[in-house]
């Protein structure tokens, strides 16, 4: 898999439910954010549907899944940042994706609970925490 194709199902597993808010008065048919979820799941054509769910984004005035990436709890994000300016803490101390399928990363903070793969299940985890 690519590392945009990784981070591309970070964003989609990240923001499910935004992306799903933004496409249901869009879409009338199974929602192009479960396409995507279920080919990674399934082992389907993963690329395709990312594609897809960008173009409907795109179709509705935006920039696609990137305008979702926000640069700052996930390493490897498409956005141009200051170096050192985003990641209050090192990279190693990042919960990142339960099973290795996308670049998602998550800062624990003691108000949040840790938020779920929407691929798996599970959790994410934390470094070496497999």
């Amino acid at each position: 898999m690519s590392k945009d194709t990784k981070t591309d199902l970070g964003l989609v597993c990240e923001h499910a439910d935004l992306l799903r808010a933004r496409l249901g008065r869009a879409s009338e048919r199974a929602s192009p954010v479960d396409a995507v979820l279920r080919a990674a799941r399934e082992g389907g054509d993963l690329a395709g549907e990312l594609s897809r769910l960008s173009e409907s984004l795109t179709a509705l005035g935006g920039r696609g899944l990137a305008e979702y990436a926000d640069g700052i709890h996930r390493v490897g994000a498409r956005d141009a940042r200051v170096a050192g300016v985003g990641l209050p803490r090192p990279a190693s101390a990042l919960y990142g994706c339960p099973d290795g399928r996308c670049a998602r990363t998550w800062e624990p903070t003691p108000a949040e609970d840790v938020p779920v793969c929407r691929v798996s299940g599970s959790s994410l985890r934390p470094p070496g925490g497999r």
